[in-house]
């Protein structure tokens, strides 16, 4: 502070309203250590992680207040830490604050550490959240470093500064960046102010917004760089000094910090990022066969090339891909034991394959091809699997992925050549003996659509992301609901916010008040069940059950109609609100009981 002037995959749905808790997650980080302030309201900050320093000695700045360890400088509020600077007299002192520190109780070497923080406002106030080196004690300062994440001071109520202190650069030489608020000033809101640490390198942002940058080409020549090495946490208040100057009749006292968070993360382990395609019609589907002679022929290969993928018995209709056997209408010996016609059999196995065919983007990428089965019927003459193929660049080799398409949802993956030139193809595969065109029917097909869950996934630009956070448990927008839950509720993981869909509350018909809860489903989703509802879709699976106490679900639940979704927001296309009762009344001579739950239940098929 010595400156320089330059969950559970589930929904739980209580009677009167849900809740939704910020997760601790960031892209591309994984939490270390953080501080949230939970503690009981009035009490004193976790005694394991902060410490104190106490004094009025001026802090080597001519700084006015005197440090305290009362509750009355710090304390906890409404889950948050609050620091105040009060004008009293005090240790010969006229002014009271608090500095915190974590100093041998933990300390850090590299990461991103930030902050969520309303700091106080006027002329005098200096709130700061910093570190110094651990090695404080045995080098002294500037030696052991400081790195100021945030400071303020009251004369200039919209600029942040971000500096580093150090052997040749320290006080008035510190090296400093600052960000200025447009149009208000820093005491109005919270900000999240945070450094990320590297050996050689420390950004500075404000609400995620990059700053200032520092390495040590930014030293004075003949300079040292003591910044690898760990550091410890402060947050502080301090009244007045050398550089913010004293409080004058401006200054309104006390003033108080309030810290919502402080949170320390170590950067998480990067692998290539998954790219999720999926049956999509927009895309350009391409057809090969290759032929050979039956194995009571000899099954000879005959020839391979490109077809049309109608060719291929293989169409779209709307979203819905159908995948027939392959058949000919040349009556020629050469396709039909004795000449084609009606009924009679071919003479040929057809290995078709319909595929996109990507030349390059898919290099040095985890692809995943995902897919929902709606139906399969084919008989045993035929058979159809799901591929993944990356080629050569002459297509001369490839590693390849197969599946066999069977009713549900389908997953496979491929972890793709990085080399310049490949080809990446993913599609479905049928073999079989060619069949005439009229006899095709009692031979079955496959149809085969987008799986939900991937199709909507790929609607948002997820290319930020880190691979778990594109799982089904992932939560990249930090809203603490997992993606298969934003999925299931109709939400979007990248607004960073609920969907708002989802809406419990009493209903009185009749004179009797039950709890009603609604939620946007897919279209077509039937539920079944006579004590809980439950309906799969995809590769979704909505349980609605009910409770007395939570230790039994075992109340029933009755489906209302039309859905109560009045006031709710629109859901997306192909999306409907469906309304749930716990049935039996709240009080009254048909009560179900002193208490009642109402959850919506999401989990994965298997």
């Amino acid at each position: 502070m010595h400156h320089a002037i330059s969950r559970l995959l589930a929904v739980p749905v209580a009677l009167w309203a849900t809740g939704i808790a910020m997760s601790q997650t960031l892209p591309s980080w994984t939490l270390l250590w953080a501080d949230e302030f939970t503690q009981t309201d009035g009490s004193k900050p976790d005694s394991s992680k902060w410490g104190y320093d106490i004094g009025g000695s001026g802090w080597g700045n001519s700084e006015l207040q005197y440090y305290t360890d009362r509750t009355e400088n710090a304390r906890i509020e409404s889950g948050a830490l609050v620091v105040e600077a009060r004008a009293e007299n005090f240790g010969g002192r006229s002014y009271t604050s608090a500095r915190l520190l974590t100093k041998d109780k933990q300390s850090w070497t590299y990461g991103r550490i930030e902050a969520r923080i309303k700091i106080p406002r006027g002329q005098g106030i200096w709130p700061a959240f910093w570190m110094l080196g651990s090695n404080i004690g045995s080098l002294g300062w500037p030696q052991c470093g400081e790195i100021d994440i945030m400071e303020n001071i009251g004369r200039e109520p919209s600029i942040a500064h971000g500096t580093v202190h150090g052997p040749g650069y320290s006080g008035e030489f510190g090296l400093s960046g600052s960000y200025t608020l447009a149009g208000a000033a820093l005491a109005d809101n919270f900000h999240i102010y945070a450094i990320e640490w590297e050996e050689n390198r420390i950004r500075w942002f404000i609400d995620g917004q990059l700053y200032f940058t520092l390495t040590p080409a930014n030293l004075p020549n003949g300079s040292t760089w003591v910044f690898n090495q760990p550091q410890f946490l402060i947050l502080n208040l301090a009244v007045g000094g050398n550089w913010p100057g004293n409080p004058d009749n401006s200054t309104i006292l006390p003033q108080r910090m309030t810290v919502d968070y402080v949170r320390v993360y170590t950067p998480a382990v990067v692998i290539p990022a998954n790219t999720i395609v999926t049956v999509d019609p927009a895309e350009t589907w391409l057809g090969y066969m290759n032929v050979s002679n039956l194995p009571a022929n000899g099954g000879a290969y005959q020839f391979g090339q490109a077809w049309a993928p109608v060719d291929l018995k293989a169409a779209f209709a709307g979203p819905v891909l159908t995948l027939s056997p392959n058949t000919i209408g040349d009556p020629s010996t050469y396709w039909y034991i004795g000449g084609g016609a009606p009924g009679r059999p071919g003479n040929k196995i057809m290995d078709a394959s319909m595929y996109v065919e990507k030349s390059g983007s898919l290099a040095g990428r985890t692809v995943v091809f995902t897919g929902s089965v709606l139906s399969k019927t084919l008989t045993s003459a035929h058979t159809s699997v799901v591929f993944i193929k990356d080629f050569a660049p002459d297509y001369s080799t490839s590693n390849t992925v197969t599946a066999p398409l069977v009713n549900g949802t389908f997953s496979i993956s491929l972890a793709t050549n990085a080399a310049t030139g490949r080809h990446v193809q993913y599609g479905f595969e049928t073999v079989g003996v060619n069949v005439w065109a009229t006899d095709v029917g009692p031979y079955g097909s496959v149809r085969i659509t987008a799986d939900p869950y991937a199709a909507w996934l790929a609607g948002f630009n997820t290319s930020g992301f880190t691979p778990q956070d594109l799982t089904a448990a992932g939560d990249p927008d930090r809203d603490g609901q997992n993606n298969w839950v934003e999925f299931a509720l109709d939400g979007n993981p990248t607004t960073g916010t609920a969907s708002g869909k989802v809406r419990a509350r009493t209903e009185t018909v009749a004179g009797e008040t039950a709890m009603l809860l609604t939620l946007p489903v897919l279209d077509g989703t039937t539920f079944s069940g006579t004590t809980a509802k439950t309906a799969t879709v995809g590769r979704v699976v909505y349980t609605i059950e009910g409770s007395n106490g939570l230790m039994l679900f075992d109340q029933a639940v009755t489906e209302v109609s039309p859905a109560r979704s009045a006031g709710l927001p629109a859901p997306n296309i192909g999306w409907s609100y469906r309304s749930f009762r716990l049935a039996g009344a709240i009080g009254g001579a048909n009560s179900r009981g002193p208490a009642g739950f109402l959850r919506a239940r999401i989990t994965s098929a298997p």
